[in-house]
């Protein structure tokens, strides 16, 4: 179920809060398939790599939540990449990632 931008951006600065507060370890994008941006793009283990997926009502929402919390909070992501859609990931970046 979609939610609103504010929303998403708390739920993901309570994920990294919870589990690492360096922000600059985590990845942000948005995408229009989240199971398959994660795993074949940016190779997360979705059993062990810590993620998380929200759903904006439309992408320019989903893309105002990537850029706020690239400028805002140091997180890592490619606000320019051409890649569209509703969704909002975040990832903690290891070894076994690509962002």
């Amino acid at each position: 179920m979609p939610v609103g931008t504010g929303k998403i951006i708390r739920e993901i600065r309570d994920f990294i809060a919870r589990h690492d507060e360096n922000y600059s370890n985590w990845y942000v994008g948005i995408t229009t398939d989240p199971i398959s941006r994660l795993l074949d793009d940016h190779k997360v283990d979705i059993n062990v790599d810590l993620w998380l997926c929200s759903e904006a009502f439309s992408n320019e929402e989903a893309r105002k939540v990537e850029e706020r919390l690239v400028s805002e909070s140091g997180v890592t992501g490619d606000c320019q990449d051409g890649e569209t859609g509703q969704f909002v990931y975040a990832y903690r970046m290891s070894d076994n990632t690509q962002p």
